[in-house]
């Protein structure tokens, strides 16, 4: 399968949200408050909704600027937009690409930024990679296997990801038990390898927990 080459807006409209890191290849309800963040979304035409999506360095500053950004996000398509009754709106977005802002361009009426596409780096092919990708692929099938919250369904899901980039995306999006910290510096290790090394130990960790947690309701 052809990778597809995305072009970026010279101008790219920046969302930027708290607490969330969303992932190439995901697809996630956000909901969308800041009177900044609808003017953005309001203003997108067309059948090729893109934006990026960046987290907050801070989540409890309410009207961000650059500085108060990351410098990695993820280029986005919104598919739908639902009006909640409270005024609120539901953005449903999909994650495209990796991006690197590297200039802000204006903050009125919303964020708007110059960035570049990043490339997934190290992702050639060879035993390393696969065994490491294996190892993932067997530790979250044990991980969802065990977890009340998580349906079986990703266990197969995992397995039919051919792409170690993409996998790794995937695991990194689904893994409940990952804390915004984590996943950002997931989202900013653009090495495919390291990528799947920190996986491997985070998937390790939380398979102990679980048979940790699994022992102490046994007894």
């Amino acid at each position: 399968m052809s990778k597809v080459t995305r072009v970026v807006p010279d101008e790219l409209p920046i969302l930027p949200v708290r607490d969330t890191v969303l992932f190439p290849g995901a697809v996630m309800p956000l909901p969308v408050g800041r009177e900044s963040s609808l003017a953005l979304l309001n203003s997108l035409e067309g059948t090729e909704k893109i934006l990026g999506v960046v987290a907050q360095l801070d989540p409890r500053i309410e009207a961000p600027t650059g500085t108060d950004l990351h410098g990695v996000g993820t280029l986005a398509k919104v598919h739908k937009m639902v009006r909640m009754p409270n005024g609120n709106v539901v953005a449903f977005l999909e994650g495209l690409d990796r991006i690197r802002v590297k200039e802000v361009l204006g903050f009125k009426p919303f964020l708007k930024a110059h960035a570049e596409l990043q490339p997934d780096l190290e992702d050639q092919r060879d035993s390393e990679l696969t065994a490491l990708q294996r190892n993932v692929q067997e530790l979250f099938r044990e991980v969802v296997a065990r977890s009340p919250q998580l349906s079986d369904d990703l266990q197969s899901e995992v397995m039919n990801i051919e792409s170690a980039g993409r996998m790794s995306d995937f695991v990194s999006s689904t893994l409940p038990s990952l804390n915004t910290m984590i996943r950002q510096e997931l989202l900013e290790t653009f090495s495919v390898r390291k990528r799947m090394e920190s996986l491997n130990t985070e998937l390790t960790k939380e398979r102990e927990v679980s048979e940790l947690r699994s022992k102490i309701q046994d007894q």
